[in-house]
């Protein structure tokens, strides 16, 4: 009988046991879930800095293309207000140019017949800048 009571102690003692275990399996899973949820919140809030780094770059790429865009729409402005202020100059002394040109050496008494043969010279450098059409 004694045996019986053994077995009986042992078989009513084997509930608690198992309580035991599946409470320590249940405290290690409880920090086992902690743990992964501060490494959730961690990573959660890198791809929040790198979705923020990305819209960061990401406008800064924007205003950089929008700067190269402003840039080359002012650099062709430019171009053109100088070739047509070059044009006009051209088309407005071209007359005194054209008859210094051909008549110049005739009336060499001129007073300003050097300053002419300069401006003569530098107006058609300044001629040559012109695309052809506008020659």
């Amino acid at each position: 009988m004694n045996n019986i009571y053994i077995v009986l102690s042992i078989v009513a003692t084997i509930p608690s046991i198992i309580s035991i275990f599946l409470l320590i399996k249940t405290l290690k899973l409880r920090d086992a879930i902690k743990t992964l949820s501060v490494a959730y919140s961690k990573i959660e809030s890198l791809s929040s800095l790198k979705n923020n780094d990305d819209l960061d770059n990401d406008i800064h790429k924007e205003n950089f293309i929008k700067f190269l865009s402003d840039s080359r729409d002012w650099a062709y402005e430019y171009i053109e207000d100088i070739q047509k202020g070059v044009a006009y100059f051209v088309n407005e002394i071209e007359p005194e140019i054209a008859y210094f040109d051909e008549y110049g050496l005739v009336g060499d008494a001129y007073p300003h017949y050097h300053s002419m043969k300069k401006i003569s010279l530098e107006y058609k450098k300044l001629k040559k800048l012109l695309p052809e059409e506008d020659r």
